[in-house]
């Protein structure tokens, strides 16, 4: 895993009501598995923006949880389609929101390149 400070994800939706939910509940859940105390600065999911049909969010994941997260999912994570460690764990977090039916579409934020 390489030395960053932490990810900035783009959360991008048609439907933020439902899939922030599910995306909270999905972390709050590793959030626990990785046996950390709910803290805010764990993991944030700002305000969207509305344009077009769409809703255009932030999701900050703090570097000790994602430092956790790999810990605990390394082989699902570096087996995750993707050429550098982000694209990978941001394919297998995608895959891993999917699976609660949350369809929010997920990328590394600009400013994280």
């Amino acid at each position: 895993m390489p030395n960053i400070d932490a990810f900035l994800i783009d959360f991008v939706t048609i439907d933020f009501e439902s899939d922030s939910k599910i995306a909270k509940e999905v972390l709050s859940e590793f959030q626990k598995d990785c046996n950390l105390d709910k803290h805010d600065s764990d993991f944030v999911l700002d305000c969207p923006m509305y344009r077009a049909g769409w809703y255009f969010a932030k999701l900050f994941i703090s570097r000790e949880f994602v430092k956790r997260l790999y810990k605990l999912n390394f082989n699902q994570i570096d087996n995750s389609k993707g050429k550098k460690f982000e694209d990978n764990f941001i394919t297998w977090l995608s895959i891993k929101f999917k699976s609660k039916k949350c369809e929010a579409q997920l990328k590394i934020a600009s400013e994280m390149k």
